[in-house]
């Protein structure tokens, strides 16, 4: 049986026998050159339809928001001596925390850490406003806080750790000794008790007015002929008031006959109208 020797392809074809080799590289390098330029043309298609699709779906970073966060803290009050170092003012304050670069889950860490700082600020600018104040007038104290607040250390107050800012503003109370609130209590009763009377004696007056003014009505004032005759007239009282004509009193006029009727002997005709 003889073998038939398979056909090969045209990747296996090799030159004949005695043919030139330089035509068979000049063509496959044609035949390349031609494949890929029809590659580029198809991959360059591809590419310009693809492009709108591939702008929706590529990854773009947006710039980040600062996010502003707030808290509010009441720690215990400050006590302050007054003037004598005997009784002391309570200043209370809540401090209010805001940030814009500190992370949400370490913002009350941060908090914690600057709020001792915060306290001793304050404590310090209250110690140096009560000296000369006594200790029955908080409202001078917390003037004179305020007033300093404003001058020497306005809020807010910036505290920074590393790249993280933090900006605190205080608002401030100031209450009495409880030891001073005994001492005036009896003071302030008695003031109250004097202060409820009179009132309770102006709203009496006032209700008395209102009730005489009710029950007398003012007279309605007269006309102008009724006060003319009563001034004319005279008093039960007083002299007879004289009259003085300014002009002198003519006499009557003469009666007129009737149509028809010849006037009296003695009297005058009437005009001819």
């Amino acid at each position: 049986m003889t073998a038939v020797p398979e056909d090969p392809g045209p990747g296996d074809r090799r030159p004949a026998t005695g043919a030139p080799v330089g035509g068979w590289r000049r063509r496959w390098s044609v035949r390349t050159r031609a494949l890929g330029e029809a590659a580029r043309v198809r991959t360059r298609r591809f590419w310009d339809g693809a492009q709108p699709t591939l702008r929706q779906l590529w990854w773009t970073e947006e710039p980040v928001t600062p996010v502003t966060t707030v808290d509010r803290r009441a720690p215990e009050p400050l006590a302050v001596p007054a003037q004598g170092q005997v009784y002391v003012f309570l200043v209370r304050a809540t401090y209010t925390w805001s940030s814009e670069t500190a992370r949400p889950e370490l913002f009350g860490w941060y908090v914690d850490y600057f709020q001792q700082q915060a306290a001793q600020r304050l404590h310090r600018l209250a110690v140096r406003c009560a000296v000369e104040v006594p200790p029955h007038r908080p409202r001078d104290l917390h003037a004179a806080l305020t007033a300093a607040l404003a001058e020497d250390d306005p809020p807010p107050w910036t505290y920074a750790r590393g790249e993280v800012t933090f900006a605190c503003e205080p608002d401030v109370t100031v209450h009495l000794d409880e030891r001073v609130r005994k001492l005036l209590q009896p003071y302030w009763e008695q003031r109250i008790a004097l202060e409820c009377e009179r009132d309770l004696a102006r709203r009496r007056a006032e209700y008395a007015e209102e009730r005489d003014r009710r029950d007398h009505p003012p007279e309605q004032p007269r006309t102008a002929g009724a006060a003319g005759r009563a001034r004319r007239g005279s008093r039960p009282d007083g002299p007879v008031e004289s009259f003085t004509p300014l002009e002198p009193l003519l006499p009557p006029p003469a009666p007129r006959p009737a149509p028809g009727q010849r006037p009296r002997p003695g009297e005058p005709e009437p005009p001819q109208v």
